[in-house]
Formats: C-alpha cells, structure tokens, sequence
C-alpha cells in the first residue's frame, strides 16, 4: 500500500468538551462518527489561544516564543520551514483551502496550492513603533461585548462572497465555510475524476465556531437558549477572578451581561458548531464516494477554544480549558478505533505526526511528538505546553499540564494551580495553599527548561512597543488614556 492521503480540518475557536463524542449536549453525530472510527484525546491544548500564533505554531512545529509570533499582527518568517513545505518537497502534493491565517504578504505556508478568501493585515513593523495599546491599564474593547450581546440567526435572503462576514453581526461566516467546503467537495471529485493514486494532503480551514455568533436558522433551532445549562462561575463581573483575569473581563467590556445575553449567545454557538459539523460530514461523505477514506488519515482539530461564559469569560487568551484546550481526533489505516486517551498533547505536534505520516523525519530543533505512537501506547512526553503574549491581558502567561495538575506563571503575577482531575472546571485555585508550594516549585523548574519566561515576556514586549527607550515596562507604567 501506498503512504496514506492526509487530511486536516481545522475549525476555529471550538471549546474542547462541546461534541456529541465528549457526552455535551451538542449535535455532532459527523464528529461523533469519526471519534468512533479513530482515537480522540480529552487533554489537548493550542500552544497559544489566539488565531495567528496557534497557527503559525502548529505550520512550524514550533512553540511562539521559538518563531516569535507574539500576537495576531506578527508575519511568520517565510525561511521557517512548514510541514506543507515539508510534504512539498518529498513530492507530496499539499493544498490549503480557507483559513490558515498567514498574515502580511507571505500566504502559501510552503503548500502546493493554496486558496483563501480571507488576508489578515501584518503589522506596519516589527518592533511597534508605538505601544500596543490591547495590553495597557484601562484598555477596554467594545466590539466584545457587541458581538455577545447581538447573537442572532442568519437571514437567509443575506449573501456575501465570504471574505468579510467577520465584519458583520448578521451575515457571520457562513458564507465563508460554505464556499471552503464546496472548495474541498470540488478538490476530491477531481481527485477521484483522475484516479490519483499519489499520496495527496489537504488542509481544509473553516471559521465556525468562531464569532460573530450568527447561524442560519435551523442550526439555532437545535437548541432552545431557555434550557441550556447555564456556564460555571459565569459572573459579569466575576471579583474571585486571578487579577490577571479580571483584568481580561474588564478589558472585554462584558460586566453587566444579563442571563438572556449569556443564554442566546450559548444557543448560537451550538447551532454554530452543528452547522460545522454537517460541513465536515460532508467533506468526509466526499472522501468515501471517491474511494479515498481507507488510505487516509483524517485529524480533525481547532485552533483554540472558546470560554463561552465559563469564569465570566468569552473568547480566548486565557489558559482555562474552554479556551486552550482544543477538539482532537485522529483516524486512518492501521489506528485503533473507538479509543478515548486522556494523555496531554499539544499542536506543536502536528508538525512531527504528519512528518511520521509521511515517512519522513522531523527536524532536531522541533518540541513535538508525533501522536502516532501516542495512540499506540506510547504515551510521551508528558506534559503540554502554552503560553500567551497577546491583547487583553497585560502582562504573558505560560501553562504547563502535567499527571493531574494545571500550571499557570503569569509574569509580574501570582501562578496559578489546579488538581483538573479533582476539579476539572478549575474553581478552586491551589497556588496559595502552602502544601502544593513545592509542586509549584517543581513546575517552575520544568518551565524554565522550556524557556526563560522573563526574558521572553520581555522579549515579546520590545517586539509589541511596550519597553520604553530606557527599558520602562509600558505594561506597568503607561494607561491606555496616556497615549492620547
């Protein structure tokens, strides 16, 4: 037999328990089957949960601080090699449909082929010439709280040609995933058409679950706002918060949310994920009319999650599970079925699992680790690794998951601890009981063996504007008034 056909789909922003497959209340029966049919994992995590850097780290098999993509606006070297250029270059066709997120001028990530409806604007330069105001006291953004507070359903007489819907609370994104799952419908019949019997990889990009929280009307039918379960800890404002968090909900505008605002938004968001869903169903359906689905690995994933209230919360940026931690399933000849693992991982390492796909080897200077063995038993290494540089949080956060703990180091901050196996929606904060002082200890040890989180915060900083001329950290000493 011939190496395997790949295929990625890769959605954005779905939090890591709301499938069918992970007994939540949300129709999935497509991403239910394929569970089925493979091994999904219960402890994967992004490795940074905001949309460019988490992409940019899976593309490389990099972690953010290795490539320096601090943010959203940061363009990826075109010299770093890709797991597209990668397969490319040993011959294997590689096609990028949707969304990857490359911002700036460089766009094909290393595929063969590549086709987007979306491009995101890079920085003007890097180092910012003026402060990133996202991560200043005071700063508060508007639009979060709009597009919570206006989740609606999809007219259907609206149209648009899918590359600005992110722009409208009514037309949202559909537009965008049809028009990508047509793309990929299209790339398998012309596959089958030609009998193509050359290992081939597809990455397919979507946006659901990603707001504005629109969907069209019969996926927001699925789910009635007055009996979802309402989220834990879900307060506007939320005072038990790590301050570094409760400055995340100021920063997002949300206090004062009403119970209507939280329910309809939550309603939205499943029907947004069961209209992803019956997408990927047919992209899968595809795959086995044309005669590809016994030669191909199939790994479907998101780039983070989504906190959908949880803590108060919406959006990403913070380490709880509903924003780092991400779907995962992975299926194809020769892998076990049926299987949950509850084993951390992370999407660093993608890049090594589609190295090892292919027969190939993966570069010395890479932190993953291909899930093939993982799925097979192997379970190494263990722990998982995020880390955090963005907008809304003033100062950066790393994470480390490891046995039953969840450790978080917030720079110029107090860490966070949690036991996820005995508390796994992460409400009681361990890190000032003086009995886990030496598990903390033990964690910080093992993070700077991954990276200096000082010097990389800083270094973060420089590249974002926020050291002044004579080293002043602006995060500390500037307010978002300041700049006028």
């Amino acid at each position: 037999m011939s190496k395997p056909n790949i295929l990625v789909i890769c959605s954005d922003q779905h939090h890591t328990r709301m499938s069918g497959y992970r007994d939540f209340p949300v129709q999935t029966p497509h991403l239910d089957a394929l569970a089925e049919r493979g091994t999904h994992f219960t402890r994967a995590y992004c490795n940074s949960p905001v949309c460019v850097p988490s992409r940019m780290s899976f593309i490389t098999g990099k972690y953010v601080h290795q490539i320096d993509s601090w943010h959203i606006g940061v363009p990826l070297d075109p010299e770093e090699m890709t797991w597209s250029r990668r397969l490319h270059n040993a011959g294997i066709e590689s096609t990028l449909l949707g969304k990857l997120d490359m911002c700036g001028e460089y766009q094909d990530a290393g595929f063969t082929h590549h086709k987007i409806l979306r491009r995101r604007r890079a920085f003007p330069q890097i180092p910012l010439k003026e402060p990133f105001a996202a991560r200043l006291k005071g700063y508060v953004r508007p639009d979060k709280r709009k597009w919570v507070e206006n989740a609606c359903t999809r007219p259907p007489e609206l149209m648009s040609d899918g590359s600005g819907g992110e722009n409208s609370v009514l037309i949202g994104n559909y537009d965008h995933d049809r028009i990508v799952t047509n793309w990929a419908l299209d790339y398998l019949r012309e596959k089958g058409k030609n009998k193509s019997t050359q290992p081939w990889a597809l990455y397919v990009g979507h946006l659901f679950p990603h707001w504005p929280f629109s969907v069209p009307e019969a996926y927001y039918n699925l789910y009635n706002p007055a009996t979802v379960d309402l989220p834990i800890d879900a307060s506007f404002p939320n005072e038990n918060l790590h301050p570094a968090l409760r400055h995340f909900q100021s920063a997002l505008g949300i206090d004062g949310l009403s119970e209507e605002n939280v329910r309809k938004v939550i309603a939205t968001y499943y029907g947004m994920i069961s209209c992803m869903d019956a997408m990927v169903g047919e992209i899968l359906t595809e795959l086995q009319t044309q005669g590809f689905a016994d030669n191909t690995v199939i790994i479907y994933t998101s780039d983070h999650g989504e906190s959908l209230g949880e803590h108060g919360l919406f959006y990403k940026q913070c380490a709880y599970e509903g924003s780092v931690g991400i779907p995962l399933i992975v299926s194809g000849p020769d892998l076990p079925q049926g299987q949950q693992i509850d084993h951390p991982v992370s999407l660093v390492d993608m890049y090594p699992t589609l190295m090892d796909i292919a027969g190939l080897d993966t570069e010395p200077d890479h932190p993953g680790h291909s899930w093939l063995p993982t799925i097979h038993g192997d379970h190494k290494p263990d722990y998982a690794f995020s880390e955090y540089h963005g907008n809304f949080l003033r100062h950066a956060w790393y994470m480390l998951v490891r046995e039953q703990y969840k450790y978080i180091y917030y720079d110029n901050e107090r860490p966070s601890l949690f036991n996820i196996q005995e508390d796994p929606q992460e409400c009681n904060d361990l890190a000032t009981d003086p009995e886990y002082q030496s598990v903390l200890t033990d964690f910080e040890t093992q993070l700077h063996t991954i990276c200096d989180p000082e010097t990389t915060a800083h270094r973060a900083k420089h590249d974002l504007g926020l050291i002044g001329p004579n080293g002043e950290d602006y995060t500390q000493t500037l307010h978002v008034d300041d700049l006028g």
